[in-house]
């Protein structure tokens, strides 16, 4: 049943987003999005409970690179997607950044899955951003 909701939220990001129009990274942010979702969903321990899933209003989907020396920094993209009476809304895109300093050396990359739960949720994630789908 949960790879089932999976698939479904997939194909709703898919078939909402025209590829045709988007800028090469949103579809990659996209395509990285449904990578992420597919081997969460393979994973019991690391997967959305199915009624969490049913209850959020929206899902934001990003992947953040750190790397540093001493300096630190960290940026990563990703999609935000809304629950409308009709579905999932089409993909918008978010972004993160960061600097730091201490005693740090590597580099690690990190996938998050962030379920929203209310409107005021997404609308946050989704600043700057018109968001006439939340209202739907």
């Amino acid at each position: 049943m949960k790879r089932a909701i999976c698939l479904t939220l997939l194909l709703a990001i898919t078939a909402l987003f025209p590829l045709h129009t988007a800028r090469a990274n949103m579809s990659d942010d996209v395509d990285q999005a449904i990578s992420i979702l597919e081997r969460f969903s393979e994973m019991p321990e690391k997967s959305i409970p199915r009624a969490v899933l049913r209850d959020a209003k929206g899902l934001a989907i990003i992947t953040v690179l750190k790397a540093g020396f001493i300096f630190s920094g960290r940026g990563g993209s990703g999609i935000v997607v809304a629950r409308t009476r009709k579905g999932w809304s089409g993909p918008s895109a978010i972004g993160t950044g960061g600097a730091g300093f201490g005693l740090q050396i590597g580099a690690e990359v990190s996938e998050f899955v962030i379920v929203l739960n209310t409107n005021e949720a997404v609308m946050a994630f989704s600043q700057g951003a018109t968001c006439s789908w939340v209202r739907d």
